[in-house]
């Protein structure tokens, strides 16, 4: 004869295995008094199952579960940890994004103009004095006005007078006395001393470059005061003008993974390992890589020659639109390219060659000032970071995708 179990008794035996469960996972957290009543409730049930007192059961049921709802301490809701948490997990998102989808970069120099623009400094002889809507549209085109007169007298300490600082995605620098009184002037050191350009910092404190061989625009520069100019009045003018800050462009570090490069877009690529870079840069290797946005200009296995204003490829002007836009010189601020001598200083000097596998030819729009492959040579493969997606700020005309 078949007997079929009840189903008060199968309730019963799933809330006795619960019960166990609870006891043991949350031992740590119930209190002694609290555990030995569940502990005590649970023998209940089971003397209660024997004697299939299905009343017993029920009541017991009833009991154990309200007992096993309040035995743990109440946890308390916090908005503060809550808010925290989303905030971690943004960077989190953040990190994996700017790691391996896309990452912001910011263009230092200015050999990539007028496609891509630097930071570019201008002098004035008079205080700028810009009116309430020119203020108002700096604060979407980048554009930031300098008048630093000095609030101290004394004399500037004669190693590196000025030194460069950085905040996050902001640059400054601090004017160092003597006797440890700074001023801090709010743009990089380039915008400073650069002459004629720049912000008038070189002509107003008479500062002298200290030449280090092989530095390129890219490189760090080292400056000291000449000789009996190192005094600073009060009230003296240090810098005065105006500055746009240069383009920052969103570079795509996905695309690479899944096509190859295309001859004639904007990319950019670490300097690590680059022989001709490290030779005639020396802090490369003290500071680690660097970052450059330069024109891919040729592939692997392409033959290149620079015929100015032309960039030949495979025995033929390139048709790629970068180029022929630099070529043509049509639209301003686009010289065509330019030979470079074969008494530079620099590690290697190419005009023309051919590119070996996984090598890539890289030029700036600004070819006669910009240090490219035709001074340290193609850029490795395992360099490329990915192609320049967009620029994002400021809003101007450069905003959007680039080309």
């Amino acid at each position: 004869m078949l007997f079929l179990t009840p189903r008060y008794l199968k309730h019963a035996k799933l809330l006795h295995k619960g019960v166990t469960r609870f006891i043991n996972y949350k031992r740590d957290l119930l209190t002694k008094a609290k555990l030995d009543e569940i502990t005590t409730m649970r023998s209940s049930l089971e003397d209660a199952m024997k004697a299939k007192d299905r009343n017993r059961i029920q009541v017991l049921t009833d009991e154990i579960n309200k007992v096993c709802e309040k035995a743990l301490p109440e946890a308390r809701h916090s908005d503060f940890a809550d808010n925290v948490e989303v905030f971690f997990v943004a960077i989190v998102i953040a990190l994996g994004i700017r790691g391996y989808i896309a990452q912001p970069f910011k263009i230092p120099t200015g050999s990539m103009q007028p496609t891509l623009n630097g930071i570019i400094a201008q002098h004035t002889d008079e205080p700028p004095n810009p009116s309430l809507v020119q203020r108002f549209t700096s604060l979407f085109t980048g554009r930031s006005y300098f008048n630093v007169i000095s609030d101290h007298e004394g004399t500037l300490r004669r190693r590196d007078p000025i030194t460069e600082h950085n905040f996050l995605l902001w640059t400054h620098c601090k004017l160092h006395f003597e006797d440890g009184h700074t001023i801090k002037i709010g743009a990089p050191m380039r915008q400073l001393i650069d002459y004629p350009g720049g912000l008038g910092t070189y002509r107003y404190l008479q500062l002298g470059l200290v030449e280090e061989e092989g530095l390129t625009p890219d490189a760090k520069k080292q400056y000291s005061v000449k000789h009996g100019s190192n005094y600073i009045r009060k009230g003296q003018i240090l810098a005065r003008g105006f500055m746009d800050t240069g383009d920052h462009v969103l570079v795509n570090k996905f695309s690479y993974h899944f096509r190859r490069p295309d001859r004639g877009e904007v990319f950019v690529f670490t300097t690590k390992h680059i022989v001709g870079i490290e030779k005639s840069q020396g802090f490369v290797r003290e500071h680690g890589s660097q970052h450059y946005i330069k024109r891919l200009a040729a592939v692997p296995g392409d033959k290149f020659e620079i015929k100015p204003p032309e960039l030949w490829i495979n025995g033929h002007p390139s048709e790629d639109f970068g180029p022929m836009r630099v070529a043509a010189a049509k639209e301003p601020g686009y010289d065509g390219y330019k030979r470079i001598s074969s008494g530079s200083p620099y590690h290697t000097v190419s005009n023309e060659g051919e590119l070996e596998q996984d090598e890539y030819l890289a030029l700036g729009d600004n070819s006669g000032n910009s240090l490219d492959s035709r001074y340290w040579g193609p850029v490795p493969q395992r360099n490329l970071v990915g192609p320049a997606l967009m620029c994002y700020w400021p809003l101007n005309s450069h905003w959007g995708l680039i080309r």
